[in-house]
């Protein structure tokens, strides 16, 4: 195999030669079995020309996987340019191939079909190499395929450079969500059949497989849920899809805990039906089992089980890990699923990692593994296993058919950043913090075959060197350790863009970067970086591992736990769904070739240069810009005006902040829940801690307190408790500007389902209040209760009331009331407009901002500071 082995030296002697690069960008074409543009190959020099061909005649000989992977290694961190030039068409037809120096034609059958879209480009300029397809061929036939490209490269005139129609619709392709749906119980980890028709996700808390039809992605439709519990005892941490789905395997832990070592299992069921799933078998595995991925398929399929056994503490005090020194190690367990298919079972196999960890300088806890998630490289049957807490991970040989070997430990290291993170809690982003943070790694995943991707979410404590936990992003890592990409304030600074930037968490481990997944879309690689606390997927096209391409960032769900993709639909439909665990969702979004077409119902929120912002709680307009407040998310008050120029193209833009100070030039510091747009500035409602705080603040255009108004005594005396947290949500002005209208969430007394409006009528300094019937939800209203959140005057008189402030998303409706029967003490008649929830599915927790644009109403909602802001256009009134 010398040329395998005199490639690796070429490319390690000199990595920034291009002919290095180009031996580097063919190695990685026949590893991760994706298109190669042959046309370069013919521009090296001869001897490195035969280099590249013998190549290609010994690829395919499996035996010398070392030596192959060794090769990879180098080649990706050499490798620094995109690959494929064509357009392959993923159909049985055949290529009628010239060969001109031969003068006969060669019937390649299984070949695909190849048609360039220029004009005076040789045949060889558009010819593209199909790995997979072509590695499956007999040698004879590749050294004909090498004969080929021989007599092309040196009887031709040189190719010019053409960027092909295929590649710029790569370069497109992007997702677009088609369905958020509510589940029942938490949603956590999720897998999808081979076939892309049924997901099966865990809720641990009720100890269920939960299964959802996507036969249509758009309307996902939940199936009846299965217990996986054994006797009534146990929470499932993960599940896998057999290759041919036939059969789900889920870890069972087993309700261990500091004092009792309880071991789990994997629970085998039969979901050919997904409406009638039954329970197969059971195989006892190692204490406290986390994660699990399967290798092999029918006689040969086997379980890689993460072992965490993270000895919690007992009697419902989960107060994390509880590591003991070593008493109870963590391990990698290797469960043999032979027998499923009528193979030779080959048992349980552990492989203990402590002696691996010792050995390594800078390892946490060395002698307590802490095992996390796995993933497989099915092409070079190969495991990775995150162990988080111990901030390394483990490379697992599965080549043999029947026993496992450890390869190899290290540690995942450190991430450094200088000046571009906030690690202050203090209700203000601002990136102008540096760090060093231990990866300590949670998710994992393969982007191509020989680099694999690590969440960085961290899980420890601050050492003594000030060193922090969580790398705050992610990391690609090859087999031997070395990183090929870090991308440090990348995924952050996309969240803080985007709103999605959790403050609250600066001080710990900032957006907690938990899961990632990966897939070819469009066939190219793809890589999803999923935010816990920020509830966002982040998009990176791979088709360079070692500078990924960023896409977009597209919301999800609260709370991320779970990603995975569906790529093999007989449909041709590509998707990814996230496990979103505390909103107890699911989200489903479709991959589109030539990138997801634009949103205006449904723009997302950019801000301009990277500003801040979040917690939109209330909205207005001057007929030309939208106007928000964020509540207390935001240590000082402020106002952000949005752009709805770039509407067309699904898009608002954050363009410019004011910040609220006092007259004496004091940041102003309160709670904003509405905001009313007059012609001399602004009204905002802020909502008080008491009934007493609750108060109108009057701000001109350069965001300066001109005037503070709080509930007059006898309108405080209604209240039924005087230090009641209830008070303003909305404000909304006539367009004289000379009436307000305020909404208060839920009105004098709680224990009544009702709410109230406060007109304040402000040449005559006079206030009447009228009461207004709320909704009651179907079963906890006392748990569940409903309230107001946004109040806006129309033109005709009437007002609009956004109801349904309960987190049960029950009701999420605006109904209108006539502004003239708000008299003292009167009760409302209210009047149906829109149901969000019923017309537009929205489920989310807080929908507090609501303003009439051109004739349309539009609704957005409260991310209390990180996560989904959705900006719905509900329509004309």
């Amino acid at each position: 195999m010398l040329a395998i082995k005199k490639a690796r030296k070429l490319i390690e002697a000199n990595p920034a030669d291009a002919a290095s690069k180009t031996l580097a960008d063919l190695v990685l074409a026949l590893e991760s079995e994706t298109p190669f543009q042959l046309a370069d190959i013919y521009e090296l020099d001869y001897k490195r020309f035969e280099i590249a061909l013998e190549i290609l005649a010994e690829w395919r000989m499996d035996r010398y996987y070392a030596k192959k992977l060794r090769l990879v290694d180098v080649s990706t961190m050499a490798c620094a340019k995109p690959r494929c030039a064509c357009i392959w068409r993923d159909q049985k037809r055949h290529l009628i191939v010239p060969l001109a120096l031969a003068g006969i034609w060669l019937i390649a059958s299984n070949f695909y079909s190849c048609r360039c879209h220029t004009s005076g480009i040789s045949w060889l300029g558009c010819f593209t190499l199909p790995t997979l397809q072509l590695m499956s061929h007999t040698p004879k036939l590749l050294t004909l395929a090498a004969a080929l490209v021989a007599a092309f490269s040196w009887g031709t005139a040189a190719v010019a450079q053409q960027t092909s129609v295929a590649a710029q619709a790569s370069s497109k392709g992007s997702f677009a969500m088609v369905a958020h749906l509510a589940v029942d119980g938490v949603a956590e980890i999720v897998a999808a059949t081979p076939n892309g028709q049924t997901l099966f996700y865990t809720s641990a808390d009720a100890g269920v497989l939960g299964v959802v039809d996507i036969a249509d992605p758009t309307r996902p439709a939940l199936l009846p849920r299965v217990d996986v519990r054994l006797g009534g005892v146990g929470e499932p941490t993960s599940v896998a899809i057999t290759p041919d789905g036939r059969f789900a395997v889920v870890a069972l832990r087993m309700d261990d805990d500091v004092h009792h070592a309880r071991r789990g299992f994997l629970r085998v069921f039969d979901i050919s039906n997904p409406r009638n799933v039954t329970a197969v078998k059971n195989i006892t595995v190692g204490i406290g089992p986390d994660s699990l991925a399967l290798h092999g398929s029918g006689k040969t399929l086997r379980a890689v089980v993460a072992i965490e056994d993270e000895e919690t503490i007992a009697e419902g005090k989960d107060k994390g890990d509880a590591t003991l020194g070593g008493k109870r190690p963590g391990r990698i367990d290797v469960a043999g699923l032979q027998h499923l298919y009528g193979g030779t079972d080959s048992g349980l196999q552990s492989l203990e990692l402590v002696a691996a960890l010792k050995a390594l300088p800078d390892a946490v806890y060395p002698a307590d593994p802490q095992p996390e998630l796995v993933a497989i490289d099915h092409k070079n049957h190969m495991a990775v296993v995150s162990l988080q807490e111990n901030n390394a991970v483990a490379l697992v040989d599965l080549r043999h058919p029947r026993k496992a070997k450890l390869m190899r430990v290290f540690s995942t290291g450190t991430v450094e950043r200088k000046a571009n993170a906030d690690l202050k809690k203090d209700k203000e982003i601002a990136f102008t913090d540096s760090l060093v943070a231990r990866r300590e790694a949670d998710g994992v995943t393969w982007v191509v075959p020989g680099v694999f991707a690590t969440a960085n979410e961290g899980d420890g404590k601050k050492d003594k060197a000030g060193v922090l936990p969580g790398g705050r992003g992610f990391t690609l890592f090859n087999t031997q350790g070395q990183v090929v990409f870090e991308a440090g304030a990348t995924t952050e600074l996309n969240a803080l863009r985007h709103g999605h930037y959790p403050d609250a968490r600066s001080a710990a481990k900032g957006v907690e970067i938990e899961a990632v997944a990966s897939g070819s879309f469009g066939g190219v690689p793809y890589l999803l970086v999923g935010s816990e606390r920020g509830s966002y997927l982040d998009v990176y096209r791979v088709a360079n591992p070692a500078q990924p391409e960023w896409v977009q960032l597209l919301p999800t769900g609260h709370a991320p736990e779970g990603v995975t993709t569906v790529t093999r639909r007989a449909d041709g439909q590509q998707l990814v769904v996230t496990a979103n665990e505390k909103d107890n969702s699911l989200n489903v979004f479709r991959f589109l070739s030539q990138g997801a077409p634009a949103n205006p119902q449904e723009p997302q929120l950019v801000s301009k240069d990277v500003m801040p912002w979040g917690a939109l709680s209330g909205l207005t307009t001057d007929g030309a810009y939208l106007y928000a407040v964020p509540d207390n998310a935001f240590a000082q008050s402020r106002i952000w005006r949005i752009n709805v120029g770039e509407l067309a193209s699904g898009r608002m833009v954050i363009d410019q902040v004011t910040m609220l100070t006092e007259a004496n030039g004091q940041p102003l510091k309160v709670d904003p829940e509405g905001i009313a747009k007059v012609a001399d500035g602004f009204w905002v409602a802020s909502e008080g801690k008491t009934v007493a705080d609750n108060e109108l603040i009057k701000v001109n255009p350069a965001g300066v307190v001109q005037q503070r108004v709080k509930l007059p005594a006898a309108i405080q005396a209604r209240f039924a408790n005087p230090k009641t947290g209830t008070g303003f949500e909305g404000v909304t002005a006539s367009a004289d500007g000379q009436t307000l209208y305020m909404a208060i969430q839920r009105g004098f007394d709680l224990a009544k389902p009702q709410a109230a409006i406060v007109k304040w009528h402000i040449p005559s300094n006079t206030w009447t209040t009228a009461l207004y019937p709320l909704e009651q939800h179907s079963k906890d209203a006392k748990q569940f209760w409903m309230g107001l959140s946004e109040i806006t005057l129309l033109p005709d008189g009437r007002l609009l009331l956004l109801e349904g402030k309960a987190i049960s998303a029950e009701v999420k409706r605006v109904y209108s009331v006539k502004g003239s029967d708000v008299t003292e003490g009167a009760v409302l008649t209210k009047t149906l407009v829109k149901d969000l929830r019923r017309d537009h599915n929205y489920l989310q927790e807080k929908a507090e901002g609501m303003v009439v644009f051109n004739g349309n109403l539009w609704v957005v909602n409260d991310n209390d500071g990180a996560g989904w802001t959705r900006m719905l256009n509900a329509g004309k009134l």
